[in-house]
């Protein structure tokens, strides 16, 4: 019982963030050697979840992360992770929606943000990947997926899959970019860029039926797909039939952390099996979400899916005006919920489509986005400078497309309208946003961070202990309440 007390008097101890400096004497004082023997040794469910909890909360602390990763991540995958995620059938069963797992899955979740070095700890950490993977499968197959368990894993997920070509050049952010646009020429006699080839007779179709019905390019490199049981461990994360999983939770998924982290850099092979899976529609839907961050990822996979050239044709034809319905309008109830960084990925995905196809420009300028390019380049107290630099690429991209000058001043555009005096250092053409190296042409990646959030599992009436979130949250009003309480009992 004494173990329990400790444990619980060390969770009130180390939570919030407003209690750092308690995370930090518990860690000088060895207290992460200590929890991570007692979690080894102990055979009670809850110690080891209040240990979990401990070490949940502490993991908030940035600068105990490393420590946490050095010490405590072996321990925390072979006592945890692996016995209850139900992937090895010699252990205990499927119990990956208990509290001790949701606890555990929580310190990865928020050490997997800490740099290089911790990406390469969990990557490298013995069936960690396919116990989380195996914990996703089986919660879509059990319609069990708006928890914070799913949350965590997928979470950890988006974070080691963040810029996994590391793994096989640490500096390939360093060499120049290389587009992967395949131009396929288009003609009366030859291949149609249409969603269902060249026919005599055009058929009207919906949005979302074309975006289904795309059928897969035959340069999709089948030699590279391999079954995902054939590989082990993180290289499982760029796996196209990874892409299955993520599809299934953005398709039913309505919690918004979990829908956040299913975005990803996809490779050559993913983003045509992301279109092969028919999530093409599925993501343009989720443009008209109202929760920021996640139409942010939405458009940030997006224009990573768009370096392919089907999918670019697909994006810019049925969703030019979701993308465009996103950037500020100048209506100031319209315009605040939408951050600079969901702006900036509209812009760069908007940029991507119509760099080098007039229609898709058209299609711009029909939706109404010159007036809100504008509204944006002309508004530098209001927005970043790097907002105001992608708004001004993209109406200089706007401007190479001769063939439309007429149409832009039939509208009553002038040149000055689309390159402004700032962008002329941008006009040459290393610079241009039809120069490789730009920084709209490069793909995009981001990874999840620390979260403090009130989101959480509610306590268990019936113990002191059960339930109680570890996540390193800032307490709702009602939690606040019961730590008082909860101290006093403990102590």
């Amino acid at each position: 019982m004494y173990q329990i007390n400790a444990c619980g008097a060390l969770r009130n101890l180390s939570y919030g963030r407003q209690n750092d400096e308690n995370k930090r004497g518990i860690k000088n004082s060895g207290g992460i050697e200590a929890l991570v023997h007692l979690l080894c040794r102990s055979q009670e469910t809850e110690v080891k979840e209040l240990v979990t909890g401990v070490l949940w909360n502490m993991s908030s602390c940035e600068d105990i992360k490393r420590s946490i990763i050095d010490e405590a991540l072996a321990a925390i995958v072979c006592n945890v992770i692996k016995p209850h995620s139900g992937w090895d059938p010699v252990c205990c069963g499927d119990t990956c929606f208990s509290t001790v797992f949701r606890n555990a899955s929580g310190v990865l979740r928020n050490v997997s943000s800490a740099g290089e070095h911790a990406r390469g700890c969990l990557r490298n950490c013995e069936h960690l990947v396919e116990c989380l993977l195996y914990v996703v499968r089986a919660a879509i197959e059990k319609n069990n997926i708006g928890n914070k368990t799913v949350e965590n894993c997928v979470c950890i997920l988006r974070n080691l899959s963040y810029r996994c070509q590391e793994v096989e050049d640490p500096n390939y952010d360093k060499h120049p970019f290389i587009t992967q646009d395949r131009a396929i020429p288009s003609s009366s006699k030859g291949e149609n860029l249409g969603c269902f080839g060249t026919s005599k007779k055009k058929k009207e179709v919906s949005a979302t039926e074309a975006l289904q019905d795309y059928s897969i390019s035959t340069e999709y490199s089948k030699s590279s797909v391999t079954n995902s049981q054939m590989n082990k461990g993180y290289e499982q994360l760029w796996q196209p039939e990874v892409v299955q999983y993520y599809l299934s939770l953005l398709q039913s998924c309505s919690n918004p952390e979990t829908l956040e982290a299913c975005y990803w850099q996809p490779s050559i092979d993913i983003r045509a099996t992301v279109r092969k899976e028919k999530g093409l529609p599925i993501l343009v839907e989720l443009l008209r979400m109202e929760v920021d961050r996640v139409v942010c990822a939405v458009a940030t996979a997006l224009r990573n899916l768009a370096i392919d050239q089907r999918n670019k044709e697909l994006i810019g034809k049925y969703a030019m005006r979701d993308l465009v319905q996103k950037l500020p309008s100048g209506n100031v109830q319209h315009d605040q919920n939408t951050s600079d960084d969901t702006i900036t990925a509209v812009l760069a995905t908007i940029n991507e489509v119509i760099k080098k196809n007039p229609e898709f420009s058209r299609s711009l300028l029909d939706a109404g986005g010159i007036d809100r390019l504008m509204n944006i380049s002309r508004r530098k107290e209001k927005y970043t400078s790097c907002v105001i630099k992608f708004a001004s690429q993209v109406l200089y991209t706007m401007w190479q497309h001769h063939e439309l000058r007429d149409v832009y001043k039939k509208n009553g555009w002038k040149e000055q309208d689309f390159i402004s005096k700032n962008f002329t250092a941008h006009s040459t053409p290393p610079s241009s946003p039809n120069n490789a190296n730009n920084t709209l042409n490069r793909p995009m990646a981001s990874q999840g961070r620390t979260r403090y959030e009130d989101r959480t599992i509610q306590r268990a009436p019936s113990s002191s202990y059960r339930n109680n979130d570890s996540s390193g949250a800032v307490m709702s009003n009602n939690e606040s309440a019961l730590l008082s309480e909860m101290v006093r009992k403990q102590l």
